[in-house]
């Protein structure tokens, strides 16, 4: 009986080794790993479906940020086994974890535990200072208005004025927004209003640590070159996260043909972002061929998450609206405004308005309102010219970009020159133009079209008409339809395409005495007189 106990005693000590070497393949859950590792401790399922719930997502972190988490705990004297003995640690976020770390140690805290961390709120904000000394967590001699002082070095004796807060009666963070405020009013020349302002609208403020704030300010003003009023402007880049804001300068050198710091100046909020996000939805606007000018126009795309700007340019593809405007410069704020403008597409199909254009989409709802309840039907001037001349260009000067540049300005202001001539050519819906471009450029080449851009102001139906029966004719054809006697002695052969294009409009409005009325036909609308629109 003797050899047997041994062998099961072997057995047993066999199948405990094999068990430990093997739990990672058992439950695939990187933080149990990790806890029994740590602690000697085999976490059971009812166990571990306690701390899911006690600590959402807990079950599903990887190893990476562990160890991550690990990192930024160790910076203050906290240990693996501390950690794991409270896994909230591990759910929060690590740049909150490492600012609340960060602000107990600038305040003098004798011991950061990982408890102190995970109440940073409660003993911040709800205890008095008189307290957390009692309790030893600060020193009792400790001055915490010239302990912070210290963090700035650069500020005059002049404003360092000690209010000599009561112990007994007030917070952390009532001491901390004081010293912060004179910093602020001395550096950024900020009024006390919007020192207030800022705490209400830029939460992460409150607690930032007072070595992250002197760097991003640094960063802002040194590397990204805001001036002070523009940072007065802008309060949340006072909280913005320097590391962050280094990676996005040393990792995005442009975005939309820019210097990534011009970017940064033109749209501010570019710093809540990430680098990786940027440089993805910079990735996804080349994918659509969206082009520079239409990014410089609206960056705030750039503000945005990867995923949002990818599934709402998946969804807007599709619509027909898009693909009209998708060579408007300001195009993204499609992609920006998305939801909104949905929703007035909508009420714009329920009025039966045909005449819409980018801007009645985006723009205030001071401005959509008064479009929808406006009597008559108008769309935007520059839209149409903007449509008609990115639909057909004309590039005679590829290898210079500027004269290419000046080309395309003289060329839009040219066709609007033209269609200002039409008593009603802001009342041609860019539908209806755009299926006039896709029609005609079948049959015509693009400078043709161009030098009769009135054309494209009339319904499709009466063009495809005439011009199916006058290139019948000239090709030697005889179809059915026929035209008046003062076509009886013209020779069809020797017309050219200009020549179609215009006898198209001639016979088109000759049916109107040549009053412009034919763009009404098939339309929904009031013949309004319309004022040129730049």
């Amino acid at each position: 009986m003797g050899v047997y106990s041994k062998i099961a005693k072997l057995i047993k000590r066999d199948y405990i080794i094999f068990t430990k070497q093997h739990r990672r393949t058992y439950h695939a859950i990187p933080f149990l790993d990790l806890y029994e590792k740590a602690t000697g401790d085999i976490v059971s399922k009812d166990r571990l479906s306690i701390l899911v719930r006690k600590h959402p997502n807990i079950d599903t972190l990887s190893n990476e940020s562990l160890q991550f988490t690990l990192g930024i705990l160790n910076k203050f004297g906290i240990t693996t086994l501390e950690a794991c003995k409270h896994p909230h640690v591990f759910v929060m976020n690590p740049i909150t974890l490492d600012n609340y770390g960060e602000i107990l140690k600038e305040c003098g805290f004798v011991n950061i535990l990982p408890n102190h961390i995970i109440k940073y709120h409660t003993l911040v904000r709800s205890r008095t200072i008189a307290f957390l000394k009692k309790e030893g967590l600060i020193k009792a001699d400790l001055n915490l208005e010239e302990v912070l002082y210290d963090y700035f070095p650069e500020l005059p004796a002049i404003c360092r004025s000690l209010e000599n807060f009561p112990d007994s009666t007030t917070s952390i963070l009532i001491v901390r927004m004081s010293v912060l405020e004179k910093y602020l009013k001395w550096r950024l020349s900020v009024t006390s209003e919007e020192f207030q302002k800022y705490c209400r609208n830029y939460l992460p403020l409150k607690h930032k640590p007072m070595s992250d704030i002197k760097e991003a300010l640094a960063i802002a003003e040194d590397n990204i070159m805001f001036s002070k009023d523009e940072i007065r402007r802008n309060g949340f880049i006072i909280s913005t996260d320097p590391i962050k804001s280094k990676l996005i300068i040393d990792n995005v050198k442009s975005l939309a043909g820019m210097d990534i710091r011009q970017v940064i100046r033109a749209e501010p909020a570019i710093l809540k972002n990430n680098y990786n996000a940027l440089l993805q939805i910079r990735d996804l606007l080349e994918e659509y061929r969206i082009s520079d000018e239409a990014q410089r126009r609206c960056l705030k795309v750039y503000c945005m998450k990867p995923q949002t700007v990818k599934e709402r340019l998946e969804d807007l593809i599709n619509m027909k609206e898009y693909q009209i405007l998708s060579t408007n410069p300001r195009v993204l704020s499609m992609v920006v405004h998305k939801r909104k403008m949905i929703k007035r597409l909508s009420k714009i199909k329920l009025t039966k308005k045909q005449c819409y254009s980018l801007n009645h989409l985006v723009s205030s709802n001071n401005v959509f309102n008064n479009y929808i309840t406006s009597f008559g039907n108008r769309v935007c001037g520059r839209d149409i010219s903007i449509l008609i001349n990115t639909s057909l260009i004309v590039d005679n000067n590829k290898s210079n970009t500027s004269i290419k540049k000046s080309n395309s300005t003289e060329s839009l202001k040219a066709t609007l020159n033209q269609l200002k001539k039409h008593k009603y050519w802001l009342h041609s819906a860019l539908s209806v133009i755009d299926e006039n471009i896709q029609y005609l450029k079948l049959k015509f080449d693009n400078k043709t079209i161009l030098e009769h851009c009135q054309l494209l102001l009339y319904p499709i139906s009466e063009i495809k008409y005439y011009v199916e029966i006058l290139l019948e004719k000239r090709n030697g054809l005889h179809p059915d339809a026929h035209l008046d006697a003062s076509y009886n002695n013209l020779k069809f052969s020797a017309l050219s395409d200009q020549h179609i294009l215009s006898l198209v409009l001639y016979e088109i409005e000759k049916k109107y005495h040549f009053s412009g009325d034919g763009v009404w036909t098939n339309q929904d609308g009031i013949k309004l007189d319309s004022k040129a629109v730049n």
